[in-house]
C-alpha cells in the first residue's frame, strides 16, 4: 500500500498537495491506482516507447505493396448482411478541439458543462440529436425493418468522465432506441507519467487527482475480453468459448462472452462521432464474409508528403507479411510511389471502421501504443500518453482486406466548422427520415 513516504518519491509535482491532503490522497490511490497497479502502468509505458522506436525501423529492408482491396460499388450487399454482427459505437473521446472551436465562435463555457462530442446537438435534427443518437437510431431502425438483431456497445470515457455520465442518461431516455441487446462500457484510464516517469498531479474543485488518460482507441476493443459487472468492475480475460451459462449466476461476463451468447461471430468497430450512409455498414459487413478483419480505406489522387492520415500497405520483412497501416513519420518514398495497377490510385488512406471477426480479438493482445508527446501540465515537459490502438489489430488478422469508398459516404465531426456539412451529410444520407422511421 502507499504511504506518503512513498508518494512524495513518484509524484512529479508533489509541492502542490498540502500537508491537510496527504491523508486523502495516499487513501485515494490506494484504492484506485495501488502500487501494482502503478508499476504495471509504468512498464506498459516503457513498452510502448519502446515499441514506437521500433517502429521507425519498420520499412527498413522492408518490400511494400499494395495491399488487396475491394471497392464498395463491386460488392453486392443488403442490410440481411447485418446479421450475425454487433455493433461497438467509440463515444469516449474528450472533443477539447471541437469544445474550443465552440467557444471560439462565441459558444458560452457555462452551455458546454455537459459537453460531448458525441451528443452535441446538430442543427434542425429531432429533439436536438447528436451524431450518436442519430446512428443508434439508424441501427433501431435497421433492426426492426429487417428484422437484424445486432447487439450494440456504446464505449464512454472512464468512469466518472463527462461521457460516461451524459450518454447513460440519453440511451435510457430514450428507451436503447428501440436496440433489444445494448451495453455501455466505461474506458479504462491510465496514469500519465512524466519524462522522467513521476505521475503528474492536478487540482480540480479543491480536490487533488492524479493525471490520467483514457487508453486510447483501442482500449475499449481489448475491453471486451474482461470480465465487467454492471459496476464495471474488470476481471481476468475469459476465453470466447466459454459460453454464457443459462444457470443465474453472480459471476460477471466478458462483453465478447455476451455477444457470443446473442450469435455475433463479428464486430463493426464505428465512431460514433460520424455518420454514415446506412448502406456503408451493409456494404462492411458483407466485404467481410470470409475474413477475419477489414480496414475501410480512401484511395488517394495524390499522396503529397505531409498528408497526415495513416495508410493502408502490405508490409514484407524477415519472410512475414502482414497488411498495416503506416502513419506519417513511418513512411517514406517508397510508400508515398506505391499505385494501384488497375487503377492508378495510391494507398487508400484509415477512414477508422473496421470490422473484426471476434475470435481474433478473443485471441489476440494488441501492443502498447505510444501518441506523439502531449501538453498535460503548463511548463512540464511534453510527454506521451499510452494506450492501445486499434490500428493494430490489422497486423494480427490472417485474411484481411481493404474495402475502399468515396469520401462522401461518411461525414467526421472534429471541429465546430464540421457540424453544418455533418448535417448536410446527414440529408444526403436520408438520416432525418430514417429518424422519423424509427420514432
Amino acid at each position: 500500500m502507499w504511504n506518503v513516504n512513498a508518494l512524495k518519491n513518484v509524484v512529479y509535482n508533489w509541492g502542490l498537495i498540502g500537508d491537510s491532503q496527504h491523508d486523502g490522497f495516499v487513501g485515494l490511490m490506494n484504492s484506485r491506482f495501488p502500487p501494482e497497479a502503478f508499476q504495471e502502468h509504468l512498464d506498459k509505458r516503457r513498452k510502448a516507447i519502446a515499441n514506437a522506436e521500433a517502429s521507425k525501423e519498420l520499412l527498413d529492408g522492408a518490400v511494400q505493396r499494395f495491399p488487396e482491396v475491394v471497392d464498395y460499388k463491386s460488392v453486392e450487399s443488403s442490410f440481411d448482411d447485418l446479421a450475425g454482427f454487433g455493433i461497438v459505437f467509440t463515444a469516449g473521446g474528450e472533443g477539447e478541439r471541437l469544445r474550443l472551436s465552440l467557444i471560439g465562435k462565441g459558444v458560452s463555457e457555462e452551455s458546454l458543462c455537459d459537453f460531448t462530442k458525441a451528443t452535441y446537438p446538430l442543427k434542425g435534427f429531432y429533439e436536438d440529436f447528436g451524431a450518436l443518437q442519430i446512428n443508434l437510431a439508424m441501427v433501431g431502425w435497421i433492426c426492426r425493418e429487417y428484422g437484424v438483431d445486432m447487439p450494440v456497445i456504446v464505449t464512454t470515457g472512464p468512469k466518472g468522465s463527462v461521457t460516461d455520465r451524459v450518454i447513460p442518461k440519453i440511451i435510457s431516455k430514450y428507451n436503447n432506441f428501440g436496440i433489444s441487446n445494448i451495453k455501455i462500457i466505461p474506458q479504462d484510464e491510465r496514469l500519465h507519467f512524466t519524462v522522467d516517469e513521476k505521475i503528474a498531479v492536478r487540482l480540480a474543485a479543491g480536490s487533488i487527482l492524479p493525471v490520467t488518460h483514457p487508453d486510447e482507441t483501442g482500449g475499449p476493443l481489448m475491453k471486451l475480453k474482461r470480465r465487467i459487472d454492471m459496476d464495471g468492475v474488470d476481471g481476468p480475460s475469459i476465453p470466447l468459448s466459454a459460453r454464457v451459462s443459462t444457470q443465474k449466476t453472480s459471476a460477471p461476463a466478458a462483453p465478447l462472452q455476451w455477444l457470443s451468447a446473442k450469435g455475433c461471430e463479428k464486430l463493426l468497430i464505428i465512431q460514433a462521432t460520424a455518420l454514415y450512409d446506412p448502406r456503408m455498414l451493409s456494404g462492411i459487413a458483407a466485404a467481410a464474409k470470409g475474413r477475419d478483419c477489414v480496414g475501410v480505406g480512401i484511395p488517394r489522387k495524390g499522396f503529397a508528403p505531409d498528408d497526415p492520415f495513416g495508410t493502408f500497405v502490405v508490409v514484407e520483412k524477415n519472410g512475414e507479411s502482414a497488411l498495416c497501416i503506416v502513419e506519417q513519420g513511418i513512411r517514406n518514398g517508397g510508400t508515398r510511389a506505391i499505385a494501384d495497377k488497375n487503377t492508378g490510385a495510391h494507398l487508400p488512406f484509415n477512414t477508422g471502421l473496421y470490422a473484426v471477426d471476434c475470435k481474433l480479438l478473443e485471441s489476440s493482445e494488441l501492443p502498447d501504443y505510444a501518441t506523439p508527446p502531449k501538453e498535460v501540465l503548463p511548463g512540464a515537459p511534453r510527454s506521451p500518453k499510452i494506450g492501445y490502438a486499434a490500428t493494430d489489430i490489422l497486423p494480427l488478422a490472417r485474411r484481411p482486406v481493404v474495402l475502399t469508398v468515396a469520401p462522401n459516404m461518411y461525414s467526421v465531426i472534429k471541429s465546430a466548422r464540421d457540424l453544418e456539412s455533418i448535417a448536410d451529410a446527414a440529408d444526403r444520407f436520408g438520416l432525418r427520415e430514417t429518424i422519423g422511421a424509427w420514432r
